[in-house]
């Protein structure tokens, strides 16, 4: 019979390894897959034992499918009641397309037809379909002219192992590596031969030292090979228990094989070392490993080179040395590099290999060892690197070696660069800085002690200049060394509680989301001091955000550069590491300021939290005002801190108006500022549900609840259009658009500030009482208003944007522009 064993990219050589372990003659690694030949009984170990393998398969035929009629009756002509267990239920998948045969679900259907036909006429009886849990799930696979059926023999993903268990006891926001990736991981250092090895000869296992063992994934995977245990032995629902030809009697017997293996491993359970800088994935891996009830013995020490020396002991047995920065915050992963430098001079880890998965941002260079392989990974939507580093002589490990001190990226994708040492000097972390506080920082580019003298004298004055003002979130650095081409914003607040109900309770009743005729009703602000606690403590936040470098600058350098800001600035600044976030963006050319951060779906499953979820947020106050803000899942936090003068010019402006209009509203800050002025009536207007939602709760946070607050999901510019047809018009409207969008939601239409700005304001003018006055702001540097087209539209401008620009940013004069627009 043939099989294919299916896995992501990357994974073919390493998953080809696997199955020739386990028996396996000849298996031949394509592209996604692995095909072997073999019995039941292979596939059937394949299914218990592979842990890299995503499916396994079984071809049942294939066959010529120009036309839909050809799809159908090469379907039809498999003898499927000889396939398909009586009384199974069915479920088909069509991959793949060809000019006749474009949409797959017109593909699946039609193999489904053949199927169902066939057995009708061979049975007389017509097999369930059940699309969600299936007995037995058929593919079709369209190949130009060709197409082949397979039935998968197993059901859910291989993958899909972690117990549930350990998915309830994870810390919330914690996603563990996906158990296929983690067992790449220690695949590449030879980790499963090394296990096996000393089960035949009877010696102590392999140790595993994981430098950086972030959500515990690969402590999980490793603890497995140390025992001996099938990855699927605890599944009870498998594809091939819906296939005519499975055997139970072979099944059961590779089960007890698989239990006996799994006893006498447990006579020699193993050793694991594991640490990571990052004290959160310390206590995160100590709950999955407890939650994991891993047999084998697993020492978390603290992240220093003196420790793992001591965990080690002598006679260290053969080993391996992995780590997983994936998920690590950016300015901890110097902190990973200079302890994978130490811990490769210690003596006892010269002779192992290493593993490193990380953020595509190049690989990693460690003192003494050459990397061995490159491996780029993508798991769901996020892009991985896996970089091998081959063991070193004990020798070399005596030796000290030129740039040993720390570890550094680099950005090529081999074994290295093709620098020469003339080309570009090595740099070392043996240049330090000191910032005030006795502990000297490692950097790894000498010249970044210039950027913290830099960032201390701002600090220090822009510290004054906020206390004087009363502001607590504000800008602190602006890419004021060329070299250092980062923005640094401080945010000071209190962390949200996970549970929101006392503050949401407001919402139950609140604001109007239909967007009908608009009533006037007063505002409900809420008694500020009825039921108040004790202010809780504030805490600070950093946000670093690194500008994309120009292609003419070396990305190792520049990576370099910023990892060196991300040590130096949360010292200066007095902020937790665990309060740093790190973001890249490009100089506003356009796009939508509604940008979202990848999201990691790692363990295979679907996101524990969307955007609305609390988790992460934090209250500041701002005006007098509270707003929350979110710094993990979005470019922007929540609030364009260059605004915040321009919000209080809405404040001012409202004290005179009755209603508010806030269009491409966002969070709805600028909303919140009016409704404190006093008017009776406030329409916010945005595509998005999310921010709208945010919107919403900022607007409740403040005690603006009520009819009189009107919350409008809709494309902006259709809106504006429709309302200028009818009767609704505003004393004072807030247009904050984007400086381009092409949002699916807009239909085939795409937005462009500079191109369509007259037409919106003809709009915006067109809502405005007589005497009323609307406050546009655009954020595209080069943006420059048509005013002869808006003089013909009978449209007048201000241009205020010098006395918009917060002192904070006064080094990015074109931050944003900010115009006063009237009827002429």
């Amino acid at each position: 019979m043939e099989f294919y064993a299916s896995c992501p990219a990357a994974f073919e050589q390493a998953l080809a390894r696997e199955l020739r372990a386990l028996g396996i003659r000849r298996p031949r690694p394509l592209k996604g897959r692995v095909s072997f030949e073999g019995s039941a009984r292979d596939a059937y170990r394949v299914c218990l034992w592979s842990h890299l393998a995503s499916r396994v398969l079984l071809v049942l035929g294939r066959f010529a499918c120009a036309t839909p009629s050809d799809l159908y009756q090469g379907t039809y002509d498999l003898p499927w009641h000889e396939i398909i267990r009586p009384g199974a239920s069915i479920a088909v998948s069509a991959h793949g397309t060809n000019p006749e045969l474009r949409n797959s679900r017109f593909s699946m259907q039609k193999a489904k037809d053949g199927i169902v036909d066939r057995m009708v006429d061979e049975t007389g009886a017509r097999p369930a379909v059940d699309t969600h849990a299936p007995d037995a799930r058929i593919v079709l696979t369209i190949r130009g002219d060709r197409a082949s059926m397979s039935l998968d023999l197993s059901g859910e993903p291989l993958f899909k192992r972690l117990s549930r268990t350990v998915l309830a006891r994870a810390p919330q926001g914690v996603d563990i590596l996906r158990p296929d990736y983690a067992a790449l991981v220690l695949a590449e250092t030879g980790f499963p031969e090394l296990c096996q090895s000393a089960r035949d000869a009877g010696t102590e296992p392999p140790v595993l030292v994981d430098l950086a063992c972030a959500d515990g994934g690969v402590l999980l995977e490793a603890a497995a090979w140390l025992t001996d245990r099938a990855p699927g032995a605890a599944r009870t629902r498998w594809g091939f228990q819906g296939w005519a030809g499975h055997d139970r009697a072979i099944w059961r017997e590779l089960l007890a094989e698989a239990r006996e293996r799994e006893q006498a491993a447990s006579q020699r359970p193993g050793r694991i070392i594991a640490t990571d800088p990052d004290e959160r994935a310390v206590e995160a891996s100590k709950r999955v490993v407890a939650a994991g009830r891993i047999a084998c013995a697993v020492d978390i020490i603290d992240p220093k080179a003196d420790a793992l020396r001591r965990a080690l002991g002598r006679n260290v047995p053969a080993g391996v040395i992995v780590a997983d920065t994936s998920v690590m915050a950016p300015d901890v992963i110097p902190s990973a590099l200079r302890l994978a430098t130490d811990a490769t001079a210690l003596a006892p880890c010269a002779s192992m290999p290493i593993a490193w998965l990380s953020r595509p941002h190049g690989g990693l260079r460690i003192p003494g060892r050459a990397p061995s392989s490159t491996s780029t990974l993508l798991l769901g939507s996020d892009e991985l690197q896996l970089v091998c580093f081959a063991s070193a002589s004990a020798e070399a490990a005596d030796t000290p070696h030129p740039g040993a001190g720390a570890g550094e990226l680099h950005s090529g994708k081999g074994s290295g660069s093709n620098r020469t040492a003339d080309q570009k000097p090595s740099r070392t972390a043996r240049a330090t800085v000191d910032v005030g506080d006795g502990k000297p920082i490692p950097l790894l580019v000498p010249e970044s002690e210039q950027f913290a003298r830099r960032l201390i004298k701002v600090a220090r004055q822009r510290r004054k200049w906020a206390r004087r003002e009363g502001i607590t979130c504000y800008r602190v650095y602006d890419a004021d060394l060329p070299d250092y081409s980062a923005a640094i914003d401080l945010y000071e607040g209190t962390p949200v509680e996970a549970d929101r109900g006392q503050r949401d309770r407001g919402l139950a009743g609140g604001g109007n989301r239909l967007g009908e005729e608009h009533g006037h009703g007063g505002c409900n602000k809420l008694d500020a001091a009825q039921g108040h606690a004790a202010e809780p403590a504030t805490e600070r936040w950093i946000v670093v955000a690194e500008y994309a470098a120009p292609k003419t600058v070396d990305p190792e350098l520049a990576r370099d550069r910023m990892l060196d800001i991300l040590a130096i600035a949360p010292r200066v600044l007095g902020v937790p590491p665990e309060h740093v976030h790190a973001k890249t963006r490009q100089r506003s050319r356009g796009g939508s300021q509604y940008g979202k951060q990848g999201a990691s779906v790692r363990h295979g499953g679907n996101p524990q939290a969307d955007a609305t979820s609390p988790q992460g947020d934090v209250l500041i106050r701002e005006g007098g005002l509270s707003f929350t803000v979110n710094f993990n899942d979005y470019l922007d936090t929540g609030i364009f801190l260059d605004h915040r003068i321009t919000r209080g010019l809405v404040r001012e402006h409202a004290r005179q108006a009755r209603t508010f209009l806030n269009l491409f509203a966002y969070t709805g800050t600028a909303t919140c500022y009016a409704a404190d002025a006093g008017v009776e009536e406030t329409v916010t207007v945005d595509l998005s549900n999310t921010y709208l939602d945010w919107a919403e709760r900022n607007m409740a946070l403040n005690g603006f609840t009520g009819s009189a607050h009107h919350f409008v999901r809709d494309d902006v510019l259709a809106w504006v259009e429709q309302q200028v047809r009818g009767h609704n018009r505003w004393d004072l409207i807030f247009c904050d658009p984007p400086t381009f969008s092409n949002s699916s939601r807009m239909g085939e239409r795409t937005w462009d500030v500079q191109r369509d700005h007259v037409e919106l304001l003809k709009g915006v003018v067109g809502l405005l009482e007589q005497g009323g006055v609307a406050i546009f702001s655009c954020n595209l540097r080069s943006f420059k208003p048509d005013v002869e087209a808006l003089r013909a539209a009978g449209i007048g401008l201000e241009d205020i944007t010098e006395r918009t620009i917060p002192e904070d940013f006064q080094r990015n004069k074109r931050i944003h522009h900010c115009y006063l627009v009237r009827r002429l």
